[in-house]
């Protein structure tokens, strides 16, 4: 999945909304954000991120159409898909 993926189907979803790893039955709250000329990774961490803020990070860069992945536990994960639960103000990337 791109950056500007991601962008696009989260649009109309607060900016409350909290991003979380899903691996299995684990949701992992990712808290960080790290960008590259050729990528985009996302890291774990204690209190995850809003959308509105991961929006406000990269509303200025040019090249957003870099793909995603997530560094967790040493690996780097591609992120592939996402789902979104609204009743819980949550989006998973999986």
């Amino acid at each position: 999945m791109r950056l500007t993926d991601l962008l696009q189907l989260t649009n109309d979803l607060s900016n409350q909304t909290s991003l979380y790893l899903s691996i299995g039955q684990k949701n992992i709250p990712l808290a960080k954000v790290k960008i590259s000329s050729n990528e985009c990774l996302l890291f774990p961490g204690k209190k995850p991120l809003t959308k509105g803020k991961l929006v406000n990070l990269v509303k200025n860069i040019h090249g957003r159409s870099i793909p995603i992945f997530i560094y967790n536990q040493k690996k780097r994960i591609a992120v592939y898909g996402i789902q979104i639960l609204p009743d819980q103000n949550k989006i998973r990337l999986t």
